[in-house]
């Protein structure tokens, strides 16, 4: 299985330019609201006309402007999830499940071959029980089910899922969201295109995953391999990277965060095209822990070798700027101690540093004394080297 999408659409404030293809599997779309993620779905399945390009499914040429193929979305065979579900009120479950049969090609040698047909998807999504019931008395996540179970009796060659868990509570997200992994899993293996701007639902459904600025894909690739290597301020900032600072170019293995006035040692070779660095709220260490003797600061700065014990490559001198409490983990907003400088100084706002956000679990918290550390190391092997966006 494979779809191949080389699209151009314009839109009311950009041109949607879609470049991909896939060789099987699970993708995710993460992107914020509105740069084109569920356009980019429309397009696919036949909802949304592109101005130019071309869509192939399975060697199956969906959509070519030059060669005008334009397919109905009655003959793309694509499964469309939509964030609301889109269940016939009038029908039953039966009758929705049913309905997707129509378009989906099956033949049954007899009315008792299709019902037991039907059974077995009612029992695949654990809604047998459900069968007689008209959807305005399900709940969002049976509305789901019975959505999938339709999709599936079409027997589409790739599944689209546009925001599925948009419209939950967060405690029903994460059940359906559980529930649809496993549905993937065991009742559907074919292909699946998912977009959302969740990027713990990409994270957990799909391994791949591309990520998106308004009107293009920004990168793609393994979803693992993106949220630990994001390459491009954008990726970073929608994988949860907090701490982002343009950075400028001191050695092969040296920056300076400009943003945050502290020199970086960086595991990872600099390469002329990068222009800031992240480092996840969760990877600061304390420089001094509490507990630790008084003169640790000072042992810290001096085996550091740099004649300026003031700010050694790596650490940094912090004060506190507030704390805010999760219900498992603390936020410390923290500011380099050069900042109080350039206060006293009236440094330009534009100008000054930037707090940085250190995210603790509340056990490491309690064990620091909730004790906020008089320095904080960055870890070489844990900053990210970035480039700009759309470079």
């Amino acid at each position: 299985m494979a779809i191949a999408v080389h699209i151009r659409k314009q839109l009311k404030h950009f041109t949607l330019h879609i470049d991909f293809e896939m060789e099987g599997g699970c993708m995710g779309f993460l992107g914020a609201s509105g740069c084109g993620k569920s356009m980019t779905l429309k397009c696919i399945a036949g909802i949304e006309t592109p101005d130019e390009g071309r869509i192939v499914l399975n060697d199956r040429v969906l959509f070519d402007s030059e060669k005008k193929v334009n397919l109905s979305p009655q003959k793309r065979k694509v499964g469309y999830l939509f964030q609301q579900y889109a269940l016939f009120p009038h029908m039953t479950v039966r009758q929705n499940v049913e309905a997707g049969l129509s378009g989906s090609g099956r033949t049954f040698s007899s009315g008792k071959e299709k019902n037991a047909f039907v059974e077995r998807l009612l029992e695949q999504f654990h809604i047998p029980e459900l069968a007689d019931a008209l959807p305005a008395r399900l709940s969002g996540g049976q509305q789901q089910r019975v959505a999938l179970a339709r999709i599936i009796a079409s027997d589409p060659d790739i599944l689209l899922l546009d925001e599925p868990f948009a419209a939950m509570d967060s405690y029903l997200r994460e059940q359906l969201l559980q529930e649809m992994k496993a549905m993937l899993g065991s009742a559907y293996s074919k292909d699946v295109l998912m977009v959302s701007h969740n990027r713990d639902e990409v994270y957990q459904l799909c391994p791949q995953m591309a990520v998106m600025r308004p009107g293009a894909i920004e990168i793609a690739g393994s979803t693992g391999e993106l949220f630990r290597r994001p390459q491009t301020v954008g990726a970073a900032r929608l994988t949860g990277c907090k701490n982002i600072s343009r950075a400028k170019i001191l050695g092969p293995h040296l920056l300076y965060a400009t943003d945050w006035g502290v020199r970086l040692t960086v595991a990872d070779t600099v390469t002329e095209d990068i222009t800031h660095v992240g480092l996840r709220a969760h990877d600061f260490i304390a420089a001094k822990p509490a507990g630790h003797s008084e003169d640790r600061l000072e042992d810290i700065f001096t085996e550091s070798g740099e004649r300026n014990k003031e700010q050694p490559e790596n650490v940094m001198k912090c004060t506190l700027e507030r704390i805010t409490e999760a219900p498992f983990e603390i936020y410390l907003i923290l500011r380099n101690a050069l900042e109080e400088k350039s206060r006293e100084q009236n440094t330009p706002e534009e100008e000054r540093l930037q707090p940085v956000w250190w995210k603790i679990p509340k056990k490491e918290w309690e064990a620091m004394r909730e004790t906020v550390p008089e320095a904080i190391c960055f870890p070489p092997e844990h900053i990210i080297l970035l480039r700009s966006d759309g470079t």
